[in-house]
């Protein structure tokens, strides 16, 4: 009777300790958010289908006006984590600042320069003496825009007025208004307004570019102090990822929480796009890291290199 007891007892504690662990031990992780775009699909999939409560992980996402502010938050600890460009893993590195991508969520760019249809320019040299919109100083849309300026033998500061905007709805209505020439716009928004017969047009395409335009950041002294927690917010996304490919209504249910007000057919595109957009595995590809390391040496011609392999840890994310 006393040994029947003991395993009683003890099959209670068991039980007692998984429930505390699951029901009542979850840690907070704040997640800036520099865009509301797709390539934070697997977030909010994985956010809505529990894979990081089943991590014990209770996700507190903050939006941002742009990847600028966003890193900010990151590098003061006011967040844990940032859906934001890679490259500012780099820049945080290379300060001395521990940067690193947790997750890489996209394989490729994903931003357009938008024009209105009537406008007169087709290309970078014919904006000349412009004023150009980008989201914010330093962002991914900024370091592009810089880069290709070079590419195409202008001088940023002489031959364009660079001004930060916003993303989505603002950088729109910057468009729309004339208060910029051309702007960057990021998925489902440069869809969106390409949609619209006659209003829109394409100066640029920077989508086919492969490069890690958007990654799960962190610092890498709070994955040391947290690693079961950066292991647990890690798998949950790769999971998500996953999803992307083999779970169609869990992508649309998805994508109807980001984009409520978002025409269906569109959102059906966009459905269709995210397995081509976002990484497959939450790993970063070396030709993309190199484009982006050329880019940012334009745009900051101080910063120091940061070698593919410090700027992410495969042992933090789970073995294909």
């Amino acid at each position: 009777m006393r040994a029947y007891f003991l395993r009683q007892v003890a099959v209670g504690l068991l039980f007692l300790s998984a429930l505390g662990s699951q029901g009542f031990a979850q840690t907070t992780v704040r997640l800036a958010s520099a865009q509301n775009s797709l390539g934070s699909l697997p977030i909010i999939l994985a956010q809505r289908e529990g894979l990081f409560a089943a991590e014990n992980i209770k996700i507190e996402l903050i939006d941002f006006k742009g990847g600028g502010p966003a890193v900010q938050a990151l590098a003061s600890g006011s967040v844990e984590a940032c859906i934001c460009a890679a490259d500012h893993a780099v820049r945080l590195r290379s300060r001395g600042q521990g940067g690193m991508v947790l997750v890489a969520l996209t394989e490729f760019h994903g931003y357009g320069l938008v024009a209105l249809a009537n406008s007169p320019a087709t290309d970078l040299k014919s904006l000349k003496g412009k004023r150009v919109g980008i989201t914010s100083a330093g962002s991914l849309t900024d370091n592009t825009l810089r880069y290709y300026l070079e590419e195409a033998g202008m001088n940023a500061e002489r031959d364009l007025e660079i001004t930060g905007v916003g993303t989505g709805g603002p950088m729109r209505a910057a468009i729309e208004s004339g208060a910029v020439a051309a702007g960057m716009l990021t998925t489902p928004d440069v869809q969106a307004a390409l949609g619209e017969p006659g209003k829109f047009k394409l100066v640029q395409d920077y989508r086919n570019l492969q490069y890690p335009a958007l990654g799960l950041l962190v610092l890498e002294k709070w994955t040391t102090a947290n690693q079961a927690t950066a292991k647990g917010l890690a798998r949950a996304v790769v999971k998500a990822e996953g999803m992307v490919r083999t779970n169609r209504a869990a992508v649309d249910g998805a994508l109807l929480d980001m984009y409520p007000a978002l025409d269906p057919k569109l959102r059906a595109v966009l459905a269709e796009e995210a397995p081509k957009l976002l990484s497959a595995d939450g790993r970063m590809a070396p030709a993309g890291y190199a484009l982006m390391q050329r880019m940012l040496k334009v745009s900051d011609p101080a910063m120091v290199a940061v070698p593919y392999e410090q700027i992410w840890a495969p042992a933090l994310l789970p073995q294909p």
